[in-house]
């Protein structure tokens, strides 16, 4: 489970495996990385050039998902609620990437965090981007991403 966890081969178990499930977001390949709303998620170079677009699918983990302020860089994201267990709690909101509704959830501090109906931004912890392909779904990072 673990090997599956932090190695996914494609986008359905990268899905599938992990509770709550992995992120997963259409990005367009850009100059030092994936686009990641008003930022840059950084991607080496020869993880995107195996790409068969320039079109991928970005997978981040809830806990992997750093949240600012609005303002900053990274991808804005409207807070639908937020479920309190305790020193943790899941932010689940939505964004829109590419024309399309994208639904999204980020590990937050339990007692402090932001609330329902506010924008929030979201980044990658770095070096914590899955990337996997569009047309095929298989994973196009070699190296397993652990925590």
């Amino acid at each position: 489970p673990r090997e599956l966890y932090e190695t996914p081969n494609n986008v359905f178990v990268a899905g599938f495996i992990g509770s709550p499930a992995m992120n997963l977001f259409p990005a367009t390949v850009v100059d030092g990385g994936v686009e990641f709303g008003s930022g840059v998620a950084a991607v080496e170079r020869e993880t995107l050039d195996n790409a068969s677009d320039k079109s991928v699918t970005v997978g981040v983990r809830p806990e992997d998902l750093i949240v600012g302020a609005p303002g900053s860089q990274g991808l804005s994201v409207e807070v639908d609620v937020v479920e309190e267990l305790g020193a943790d709690g899941y932010l689940y909101g939505h964004t829109e990437v590419q024309g399309q509704r994208v639904d999204v959830v980020a590990r937050v501090d339990g007692r402090v965090h932001p609330n329902a109906g506010e924008t929030v931004v979201v980044t990658p912890e770095p070096k914590h981007v899955h990337v996997f392909d569009t047309a095929s779904g298989l994973r196009l990072n070699r190296t397993a991403i652990t925590h």
